[in-house]
């Protein structure tokens, strides 16, 4: 008697099971693949904002790029303008080197009296 009662229990779970199953069958009505789909709320949102976006997105990187190469530009006229002048002055600095070793030697500049004194300070090859 308790098998028969364990079976009936079983068979009015899998009764209720299968009731279950036709009441989620009944709320979700199955569609067909020739029958449109609802837009899900994802799809919805990128069809709404992501066609508006992506202009904005293509004008903002064009404005970015457009003004990077321009800082790039300025800059790098700025580097040349600075190395224009550090040429300049060392190309001064030659000429005034070479005017220097094309003058003659004045013997009024050359230290004749200074020589004998150097020696003397020297004595020997150690410093005490």
């Amino acid at each position: 008697m308790l098998a028969r009662s364990s079976c009936a229990a079983a068979m009015s779970t899998r009764n209720h099971l299968h009731t279950l199953r036709a009441v989620r069958v009944q709320m979700r009505p199955r569609l067909l693949s020739s029958q449109a789909r609802p837009p899900s709320p994802h799809a919805r949102f990128y069809t709404d904002y992501a066609a508006g976006m992506i202009p904005v997105a293509l004008l903002g990187s064009a404005v970015y790029i457009g003004l990077r190469t321009w800082q790039q530009h300025l800059a790098h006229e700025r580097f040349l303008e600075e190395a224009h002048a550090h040429v300049q002055q060392l190309e001064a600095e030659v000429i005034a080197q070479r005017e220097l070793l094309k003058s003659p030697p004045h013997a009024a500049q050359s230290p004749v009296s200074d020589a004998p004194a150097e020696a003397k300070k020297r004595k020997g090859w150690l410093p005490w």
